[in-house]
């Protein structure tokens, strides 16, 4: 037997096993890891979230987001950027994502656990109901919506009244008598679900 060629082919071995078990995962690693950034993105800074309660019942300035009661259908379209999932002659109706970061966009997905829903109501041509169904993961989410609600339509209407399971707020808006309502449906179902109602009788 030629112990020298046996000597050599071990080294070989020894060195092929050596490669195969330490260095070739060694360079797997590296490989992998090079085409990965060694940073975290910073957020944009122009992208600043909203209120909840200003992504669902808006700013302030109307009654209702964009709109007043006794708007015509025309108006009430171009309010919303989304195109609307029903435009009948009584109503229109849209379904919006719970998303405070793009509140307008018109491609968001709806979430099938957290989306709102609105629906405008006319007649005679003028609008004159709006009801917002607000469907969230679970019943303490939808708690701790109703109170943000709450406190921002107490402020602004003064402390509510209580009606069956409602809370009602009232005002007088260019000489109409108007009303918002607010319930938690909750109980009723398997998730949490908030109703919003804006109204008058008087259109």
């Amino acid at each position: 037997m030629n112990f020298s060629a046996f000597h050599k082919n071990i080294s070989q071995i020894k060195w092929i096993y050596i490669f195969v078990v330490f260095i070739l995962p060694l360079v797997y690693i590296g490989c992998n890891n090079s085409s990965r950034p060694n940073y975290i993105a910073a957020p944009d800074k122009n992208e600043r979230k909203i209120d909840i309660v200003t992504l669902l019942i808006g700013n302030g300035n109307n009654f209702f987001r964009s709109v007043e009661l006794g708007a015509d259908t025309q108006t009430v379209l171009h309010s919303e950027k989304r195109i609307p999932d029903e435009n009948d002659t009584g109503d229109i109706s849209y379904s919006m994502p719970v998303d405070t970061l793009h509140p307008d966009s018109v491609s968001e997905p709806i979430d099938s656990v957290n989306y709102f829903t609105i629906t405008y109501y006319f007649d005679k041509g003028k609008l004159n109901e709006i009801d917002e169904d607000i469907f969230l993961a679970n019943d303490t989410a939808a708690a701790n919506i109703m109170g943000r609600l709450t406190d921002y339509l107490n402020s602004k209407y003064g402390d509510y009244a209580s009606q069956n399971d409602s809370r009602v707020w009232s005002t007088t808006r260019n000489g109409k008598k108007q009303w918002v309502t607010l319930s938690d449906q909750s109980e009723e179902y398997d998730y949490g679900k908030l109703l919003l109602v804006f109204y008058s009788e008087e259109y």
